[in-house]
């Protein structure tokens, strides 16, 4: 008896311990119902492409907000893994299940050479170094028409499901909750904790004998890949690519993305991603509109809540202590 009555009181802690996998579990459960209740097409479509930016967003995450690994050419592991799907497709009729295994992989093997060969950069040095790796690979495709298809990209192979909405939207719902699951589980374990001791306190860590270059290395790859499987799954989805997807835009928009929900927290980013990939597509039509909302709300989400979306009730609880105290 008094063993069930210490279990029930553990609850709570349980709870607010693993309230991100409840939070993450609940609300991809409830979009399993979305295309039973959502008939509007562009909707749900643009909740697919939200999915796939929340694997995008929450990997990115790992690498800068816990790494502290600022990464400006992001874009080389979704557009170059796309392109690989891609072209794996049209000219070897691959079935798609390789397509993004193969991406994945290409990212993986790319990660751990970008990750040691930026290994002794940091802040800046390492965002413009990585900066330059998408926009090489850019000039490669625009030089190559025949092959990479050059200004217009490439188009014409097989889509994800057959092109079925309720398939596609099925297919990235699934691999975004394995996805989010595993990023959330290292995040909050030991590979976290440690990434986030190296980032304050590299020489610290080494000298506490942790293998720092291990863990770094690690977190582009881990990155990269997370990073490649959204790529493949956009690309597979749209049914073409364009050098588009390889420009800095792609690459900011993680950036961004972690920074207006709450950097280091994998949820803020998952909700930075919903909220941008809407205002992203719903003012495709107005380029330079778009870029000033973005900058607006960043503003405003930074000077409010230096923290991002996910320190506002943090701010409220605070507001409610500082208003009863006085």
């Amino acid at each position: 008896m008094e063993k069930n009555k210490k279990a029930i009181r553990r609850l709570p802690n349980l709870f607010r311990k693993n309230r991100l996998y409840w939070l993450c579990s609940l609300f991809l459960i409830i979009e399993l119902f979305f295309p039973l209740l959502i008939s509007n097409y562009w909707t749900l479509r643009i909740i697919m492409f939200a999915n796939i930016f929340v694997i995008y967003a929450t990997s990115y995450d790992l690498l800068a907000g816990y790494g502290g690994l600022i990464s400006f050419g992001h874009s080389i592991f979704f557009g170059g893994a796309g392109y690989l799907a891609g072209l794996l497709s049209l000219h070897l009729g691959l079935p798609l299940i390789v397509c993004i295994v193969a991406g994945c992989i290409a990212s993986l093997i790319f990660g751990s050479l970008l990750g040691y060969t930026c290994l002794r950069l940091k802040g800046p040095y390492l965002a413009v170094v990585t900066l330059i790796c998408p926009l090489i690979l850019i000039t490669v495709v625009h030089i190559s028409p025949t092959f990479l298809g050059g200004d217009s990209g490439i188009s014409g192979f097989s889509q994800l499901a057959g092109g079925s909405l309720h398939g596609q939207f099925y297919i990235v719902l699934l691999l975004t909750a394995v996805s989010l699951l595993i990023i959330l589980r290292l995040a909050q374990g030991n590979f976290g904790l440690l990434l986030k001791t190296i980032r304050e306190n590299e020489m610290g860590s080494e000298a506490a004998g942790v293998n720092t270059t291990k863990y770094k290395v690690l977190a582009f790859v881990i990155s990269g890949v997370f990073a490649g499987l959204g790529g493949t799954l956009y690309v597979l989805i749209m049914g073409s690519i364009a050098p588009n997807t390889l420009s800095p835009h792609f690459s900011m928009l993680p950036i961004v993305m972690i920074y207006l929900g709450g950097a280091s927290s994998i949820f803020g980013p998952a909700i930075g991603a919903y909220i941008l990939t809407f205002l992203d597509l719903y003012l495709l039509n107005f380029p330079y509109v778009r870029v000033i909302i973005y900058a607006v709300v960043i503003i405003l989400v930074l000077r409010l809540f230096p923290g991002g979306l996910m320190a506002i009730p943090m701010e409220i609880r605070r507001f409610k202590k500082w208003l009863y105290s006085t």
